[in-house]
């Protein structure tokens, strides 16, 4: 295999460093191996290079991230979640001690807290962060409605679910994201772009899905000719963007002529960057 057909989104390597079990597919001038650590804050960026370079993507809280590399304050490495490959801030990790997550956070957003629901708390904590729940039901001062203990405080119960545990309508859980801002990378509840709104809707029915665009229109669902009719969850693919049908004639996107998450006929969609190029149905 040629270093050409590696997508270095999703392959650790660039010149002069690389993951050690890349040895013998790209060339570098030292392999390594990487150090598992997990994402201590409620959301960071995923930058393309070191010296901050622009954002890739988004890793959350309770997410693992493999370090290969650490310069002026950043760390080089890879997001288990989906593989994507970048650098995140040093302060945003710790050393993973091993322990597993054991939900996912299933409402919109949320907030970890401590004796009382009238203490800020940790957070926001977007939907898809993961959690690891040491007492699924404890009382939390001030509410009379179940808490679950966590690393991230004591969070409602009800904006829990254990991981394997997925819905069935997770266009639903696309729906909830409608008016959250656009953010070119964003990946959480408070600004996200075209693809992580596909990701993370995605994740929260149990299906695995890439990270960008591309990846998404080349690994998700089947090819299928529109003209016979959209229904609702199809994919529909542009050069770059990507949107899920919500009935056979609007569509969902974060997108940047709202600058948010909207709903509009499909129709105008097209009148204004052009015909669909894909559309595919899981």
């Amino acid at each position: 295999m040629s270093e050409t057909t590696l997508d270095p989104r999703l392959h650790p390597y660039r010149p002069g460093i690389a993951a050690r079990h890349l040895q013998g597919q790209v060339e570098a001038g030292r392999f390594v191996e990487g150090e598992v650590h997990r994402i201590t804050v409620p959301v960071t960026d995923v930058m393309s290079a070191g010296d901050g370079g622009s954002r890739a993507s988004q890793a959350l809280f309770g997410e693992r991230f493999t370090v290969y590399d650490r310069h002026d304050g950043w760390a080089w490495g890879q997001l288990e979640t989906d593989g994507y490959v970048g650098w995140v801030s040093v302060h945003a990790l710790a050393a993973w001690d091993g322990r597993e997550a054991t939900h996912t956070v299933s409402a919109l957003m949320t907030r970890g807290t401590d004796q009382s629901i009238k203490v800020l708390g940790f957070g926001p904590l977007s939907l898809g962060t993961r959690l690891r729940v040491s007492d699924p039901s404890i009382e939390v001062g001030g509410s009379s409605v179940p808490f679950a203990q966590s690393d991230a405080g004591a969070v409602p119960a009800a904006h829990i679910t254990p991981l394997g545990k997925s819905t069935q309508d997770w266009v639903t859980v696309a729906e909830r994201f409608v008016g959250v801002p656009y953010v070119w990378g964003g990946r959480s509840a408070l600004g996200l772009d075209c693809s992580a709104l596909v990701q993370l809707a995605l994740d929260q029915a149990g299906i695995a899905c890439p990270r960008d665009s591309d990846m998404q229109e080349n690994e998700v669902g089947a090819v299928i000719d529109g003209t016979h009719g959209l229904k609702r969850g199809d994919l529909v693919f542009w050069p770059g963007h990507v949107g899920i049908m919500v009935d056979e004639t609007s569509m969902l996107h974060a997108n940047a002529y709202a600058m948010a998450t909207a709903i509009e006929p499909l129709a105008d969609v097209e009148a204004r960057i052009g015909p669909a190029r894909t559309i595919k149905r899981l």
